[in-house]
């Protein structure tokens, strides 16, 4: 355990000693943007232009998006990991001092169940959409509010309750059809 933290240190310095005021400022443009409610306004939209009947996408992005906040909450009560500028001698964060425990991250978490959904329903913009949730994850290290190992496991318990939502997703087209 003492290497994993030896390296996230590591990286929380290298990446509190790359911060441009650029960067910093687009990374706190982006978040506040909050780019998953931007995308679940475009999902209905555009699943109900397309089908003129509000679906089954929408439920999978609630699904994945509660399911991701419920994930994320329980594993912080449980692992109670304090946040790196409280544990790190001379780390700055670079916003606002976020409240609650570090692990594993909420952002991540979200970006990577609405990603998973997203990418599902939008082939043809994959590409940009695991962009935009690798931006997230990478946001939440540079601001230095997350070690990397919390991004990276919020990371992965993100997609597993994405495509959870999406199987979901199946079962529930499945139970319609047979209903009909």
């Amino acid at each position: 355990m003492h290497i994993i933290q030896a390296f996230d240190e590591k990286v929380m310095f290298f990446f509190q000693g790359i911060r441009v005021d650029l960067l910093t400022d687009f990374f706190k443009i982006f978040i506040k943007f909050e780019f998953w409610n931007v995308a679940v306004g475009v999902l209905v939209i555009y699943s109900f232009i397309r089908t003129r009947k509000f679906r089954v996408p929408v439920i999978s992005y609630f699904l994945a998006w509660s399911g991701a906040i419920y994930a994320f909450s329980l594993l912080k009560d449980y692992f109670h990991r304090p946040r790196p500028f409280i544990t790190i001698k001379g780390l700055v964060p670079a916003v606002p001092l976020p409240h609650g425990y570090s692990f594993p991250s909420g952002h991540a978490t979200l970006a990577a169940a609405m990603a998973v959904v997203l990418m599902y329903h939008f082939p043809k913009a994959r590409y940009v959409i695991f962009a935009l949730a690798l931006l997230a994850c990478f946001s939440r290290v540079y601001f230095g509010v997350h070690y990397l190992t919390d991004v990276l496991a919020g990371f992965m318990v993100g997609a597993i309750v994405g495509f959870v939502s999406l199987v979901c997703e199946k079962i529930i087209l499945e139970i319609n059809q047979d209903s009909k």
